[in-house]
């Protein structure tokens, strides 16, 4: 029988202990001969509270986790600019022991009854290549079935080339939030979460001097870091909030991330475009190495448009 946990941010030590061995079965390619896998440390539930409201479903059979569900209640603001109360989902982990069973099932069933009113739309990124996508595992049993509703690139950018140091393009990260809200309007956006709570780092907001674009930099040391086959952290900055104009002033804003990113020793910077838009960014940005990954956003309760994601929060 499976039992479920809603976390909170205190944590028994046993319970700490065996998340971190769970996670430890999860990896992902890093390139010929490399992997890296995900540890959210002793306070599993931080990179989802650090969005809202907020908890990570954990199922055990035995006092062995054997599945994880991550769900937050976001203010998701839609491409004519209403505003909807909407879950996000992330973390979904299947121990290979337990899958084809109960497990799925009823990590969604908790997630729905957690859930429960708060929301009348849903929400989820998965990155490319992932073998098991919403649409096999919803519309049923309660849980309305998700959609394909935006495609993103999820860029990694070396941060040693390409960056530029633009003292004049800093401004608090509230003024930032500010801006994203008219540089992404039509299209879907989140702007709210805290980044303080996952951050190491103090966030940078950035502003163009004229407006044409903006995003703050962060990190997410603090809620959930990436692991190296070889033991090594694989630190990471990460834009969010990326809005801009056309593609030059989203460029100019990138190579300005790059410089704050790089003057905090972070090697690499992590990104989100709208896939339709990738191309015609990259091509300004032909000496800087990067690293695309394509990720397709599906919802329940939404139409399908352009997407701004944080990488922060994937």
């Amino acid at each position: 029988m499976t039992e479920l946990t809603a976390l909170s941010a205190t944590l028994s030590a046993e319970l700490v202990a065996e998340l971190e061995r769970f996670e430890q079965q999860f990896t992902y390619p890093l390139g010929p001969e490399r992997w890296f896998r995900i540890s959210h440390g002793a306070d599993y539930s931080r990179f989802f509270r650090a969005m809202g409201e907020a908890t990570s479903l954990v199922a055990c059979r035995g006092g062995r986790v054997v599945g994880t569900l991550g769900v937050a209640v976001r203010d998701l603001v839609l491409p004519d600019g209403e505003r909807r109360s909407a879950a996000y989902f992330g973390d979904l982990k299947i121990a290979p022991s337990a899958r084809g069973g109960r497990v799925l099932p009823d990590l969604a069933n908790g997630a729905r009854e957690w859930v429960g009113d708060k929301v009348v739309a849903a929400f989820a990124v998965v990155m490319g290549g992932t073998p098991v996508t919403p649409e096999r595992y919803t519309g049923r049993l309660g849980i309305p079935i998700f959609r394909e509703v935006g495609r993103v690139s999820v860029l990694r950018f070396d941060t040693s080339v390409g960056a530029r140091i633009a003292p004049e393009w800093v401004v608090p990260v509230d003024i930032a939030r500010a801006r994203l809200r008219t540089l992404a309007r039509g299209r879907y956006h989140t702007d709210d979460g805290t980044s303080a709570v996952r951050s190491e780092i103090d966030p940078v907001g950035l502003v163009a001097p004229n407006g044409s674009a903006g995003g703050w930099v962060e990190d997410t040391a603090r809620a959930k870091r990436l692991i190296a086959n070889d033991g090594t952290e694989l630190r990471s900055a990460h834009l969010s909030g990326f809005g801009y104009a056309s593609p030059g002033s989203g460029a100019a804003l990138l190579r300005t991330a790059l410089g704050i990113a790089f003057e905090r020793t972070f090697p690499a910077l992590f990104v989100a475009v709208p896939l339709e838009e990738t191309d015609s960014i990259l091509q300004l940005l032909p000496d800087v190495p990067v690293t695309v990954a394509p990720a397709i956003v599906y919802g329940a309760g939404l139409q399908p448009s352009v997407w701004n994601v944080n990488t922060a929060e994937i």
